[in-house]
């Protein structure tokens, strides 16, 4: 299966595929390859249309996952996401949204709480955490951990396992 990411930025798209790689070694997930990432920024305008358009019809998913910086934001960055998938996109789009950014799947892992800060200050404090290292940290995550505590993580891998299904029931029929 070819899929192709949507993230906050660069360092996302290059963690995410690392993810991929590190599951795929662990025999999580199946064969799935990740022939583009991109980055969206600012999380609510018209590129993210434009970048779903141009992805269409050239890979099997499109898996956007962005920050919400905070649960409260989680519904409304949701809808603003949502409003900008087009209704005529032929390839199947996964939303998934982190309860604040991606870099809590490495403080889950780690067992690093943060209260009144986001996840990314909490590294920088313990680790000197900067974040053109984040792909890195990809081979630090607790699989384990992340399944049992993490709902963006659960939400990534249930996609990927899908996806790895979907492909192997339409290879055996």
């Amino acid at each position: 299966m070819n899929i192709k990411i949507i993230s906050e930025d660069d360092y996302g798209g290059a963690f995410l595929k690392n993810v991929i790689a590190q599951l795929k070694n662990k025999k999580m997930i199946g064969n799935i390859t990740v022939i583009a990432s991109k980055p969206m920024r600012p999380l609510c305008n018209f590129k993210l249309d434009r970048i779903l358009k141009s992805f269409d019809a050239s890979c099997d998913k499109i898996i956007i996952i962005l920050d919400s910086d905070g649960p409260q934001n989680y519904k409304s960055r949701y809808a603003n996401i949502e409003r900008h998938v087009p209704d005529t996109l032929k390839t199947p789009v996964e939303i998934i949204l982190t309860d604040y950014e991606i870099e809590e799947w490495i403080c889950i892992s780690k067992n690093i709480k943060w209260k009144h800060s986001k996840p990314s200050d909490e590294l920088k404090l313990k680790f000197g955490y900067i974040k053109s290292s984040l792909p890195k940290y990809a081979a630090e995550l607790d699989f384990d951990k992340l399944g049992k505590n993490c709902k963006s993580f659960k939400a990534f891998l249930d996609v990927l396992t899908s996806a790895s299904v979907n492909i192997e029931k339409s290879i055996c029929q």
